[in-house]
């Protein structure tokens, strides 16, 4: 019993010298109460070894410790697990829309350049790039067939013209010099 004593006031001594080493040791003083934190729980740990040592709970305490971590690492690599499999689902439907758009576009006969399709929660949103304007009946035949096949409501398809797209830039007009004192270009003041 002296001799576990010994060893106990041993152990508390050399984490004292250990303590007081590690904190001269860290770089800032922001850090320094982590420091202390960790510390802390490591002695609260060291001041109830022997307790637990007397009562002989230290197989106890470690395989109870075990079994709980090893409880939480499976509750949380099947969560992570769950997470990715939804991942995927969502991805794998934003595909298959896609392909039905590009299907839809096909028996319409408009060339479509790029499709973009994204699901949040129940509300599936798409981005359509086509090669020319689309008339009003082809953009109200599209719009009933998204939704009644792929659940796309009214606002949430934005259809595109590649012509739209391109804004060419006059440059001409747009490199004119700057006349007179006011430092408007172009514009005349009342």
């Amino acid at each position: 019993m002296k001799k576990e004593l010994y060893q106990w006031i041993k152990n508390l001594g050399v984490f004292y010298i250990l303590f007081t080493a590690v904190l001269h040791l860290v770089p800032d003083k922001k850090y320094e109460r982590f420091v202390r934190f960790f510390m802390g729980i490591l002695l609260i740990f060291m001041m109830c070894t022997p307790l637990f040592a007397l009562l002989g709970k230290t197989s106890e305490l470690m395989e109870s410790f075990s079994v709980h971590y090893s409880e939480e690492d499976g509750l949380r690599e099947r969560k992570e697990l769950e997470n990715l499999q939804a991942l995927y689902f969502q991805r794998g439907c934003e595909l298959e829309i896609e392909e039905k758009i590009r299907q839809i576009f096909k028996n319409q006969g408009i060339n479509l350049l790029d499709v973009v399709v994204h699901i949040e929660g129940e509300r599936v949103t798409a981005g359509v790039l086509v090669s020319e304007e689309l008339t009003d009946e082809q953009e109200r035949g599209i719009e009933d067939a998204l939704m009644e096949t792929c659940g796309i409501r009214e606002g949430d398809l934005s259809v595109t013209a590649a012509s739209h797209r391109q804004n060419p830039v006059d440059h001409s007009a747009a490199s004119g010099s700057v006349s007179g004192a006011s430092g408007h270009a172009g514009v005349k003041e009342k």
